[in-house]
């Protein structure tokens, strides 16, 4: 097993030096899909130039809402040694055809008597085609915008994000929804929605108003497909939202189980929980076949607490399919992620694996023990005012069980 993996890659500092070390990590696959992304709008007609066209409408409402992320971008494109304006157009245009003009996930949550603490718990699994999967944390430093710190997973070559969990506890997915009455593609897709919602709110309320905001100034763009959105927040709050590129409808909970759709046994599963549902438990819950699927890619079940959900939230994730992919802890105030966390080389590992089931869940109840462990640390830590020991002590229970993941798991690196 190679140190590599487990290489500390920064993802804490200015949107320069995240991007950077983001493109540095991930040259060559960046280079492969904008090759590929490019190719898709040759075969429909349009030239590097008009596909950059295409994206202007798109970094209008970067540059109006979040303008650290076009130098993040930048610096991506330039560590990968690829054009920043295509990469650009890359990462605005490269889902739902939104330059031309379906794959369902599954999102569920829960509160109110049905969790064992005050707070929510979240699910989200993620179906699309087969690519490499990476997890991490983003923490951007901007004096000006002051962006909430993050933990969220994605392609390897997009730095947005399909889910999140942020540092005040709020937790966030975006999934495939019905078919839309119209299409619209001169905005953003829901992964810069999620990617904006986590940095700036801290719950379901101010979400609720930024997804009306993108709703009213037509900055969300879906294409020719609804959003189903999904939040829940650390207050017990939990959000689902339906947005199309004319409107969107918000439902609030504050008891009871929530899906985003309809899974065969799903709910029967959870209900049999009730009172006790937590992460652990949904994370179980996403290995039923009607869940669990051949098309799954990435999963996250995190917990969403009130008490300083900045030092003490963890969200668990499984880079692959969750009956082949183990799920490891990547905490809100960890600094850096292990290299094979940010690289795909964990996704790797995990796709083509031949471990059990029963062995899988042997590794999880031990990632357990370990995390449980390093939070009681990080407690003590937080009442004795050390916070800045924190980061190094995460950092390291999400190498430790990323090292066993390698080395009980066969595959390719």
């Amino acid at each position: 097993m190679s140190d590599d993996i487990l290489e500390p890659i920064v993802s804490t500092g200015t949107p320069e030096q995240v991007g950077t070390a983001f493109g540095e990590v991930n040259a060559a696959v960046i280079r492969k899909h904008l090759a590929e992304f490019l190719h898709s709008c040759h075969t429909e007609g349009l030239d590097d130039a008009a596909a950059v066209g295409k994206s202007d409408a798109g970094l209008t409402i970067v540059r109006t809402l979040a303008p650290y992320w076009e130098p993040e971008l930048d610096a991506i494109a330039e560590a990968a040694e690829v054009s920043p304006e295509l990469y650009k157009a890359f990462c605005i245009g490269k889902y739902r055809r939104l330059f031309f003009g379906e794959p369902e996930c599954t999102s569920y949550a829960a509160t109110g008597s049905y969790v064992p603490f005050a707070g929510t718990t979240f699910h989200k699994s993620r179906d699309n085609v087969s690519r490499l999967q990476c997890a991490f944390v983003r923490r951007i430093q901007d004096a000006e915008f002051k962006p909430h710190a993050w933990c969220g997973t994605s392609d390897v070559s997009d730095p947005t994000t399909m889910m999140f969990v942020n540092e005040h506890g709020l937790a966030g997915s975006a999934d495939t929804g019905g078919k839309a009455d119209s299409f619209y593609g001169d905005g953003l897709m829901n992964t810069f929605g999620l990617r904006y919602l986590a940095e700036t709110c801290t719950d379901c309320d101010q979400t609720a108003a930024a997804l009306q905001e993108w709703s009213d100034n037509r900055y969300y763009a879906g294409g020719s497909i609804k959003t189903n959105w999904m939040f829940s927040d650390a207050g017990g709050t939990i959000l689902r939202a339906v947005q199309d590129n004319d409107r969107v409808e918000l439902q609030f909970a504050r008891e009871g189980i929530v899906t985003n759709c309809y899974r065969k046994h799903l709910e029967s599963v959870l209900l049999r929980q009730t009172g006790y549902l937590d992460a652990f438990a949904l994370t179980e819950a996403s290995r039923i076949k009607s869940v669990s699927m051949p098309t799954t890619i990435s999963s996250l079940s995190v917990d969403c607490r009130p008490e300083h959900p900045q030092y003490l939230t963890c969200g668990w994730f499984a880079l692959g399919r969750p009956t082949r992919a183990p799920y490891v802890p990547v905490f809100i105030a960890s600094d850096s992620v292990p290299r094979s966390l940010l690289d795909g080389a964990l996704y790797g590992r995990s796709m083509p694996s031949r471990v059990r089931i029963r062995e899988i869940r042997q590794m999880e109840a031990g990632f357990k023990d370990r995390v449980e462990d390093c939070l009681r640390q990080v407690r003590d830590l937080v009442a004795s005012g050390q916070t800045e020991r924190i980061a190094p002590l995460t950092e390291a229970c999400t190498a430790d069980c990323v090292r066993e993941v390698f080395e009980k798991m066969t595959g390719d690196v």
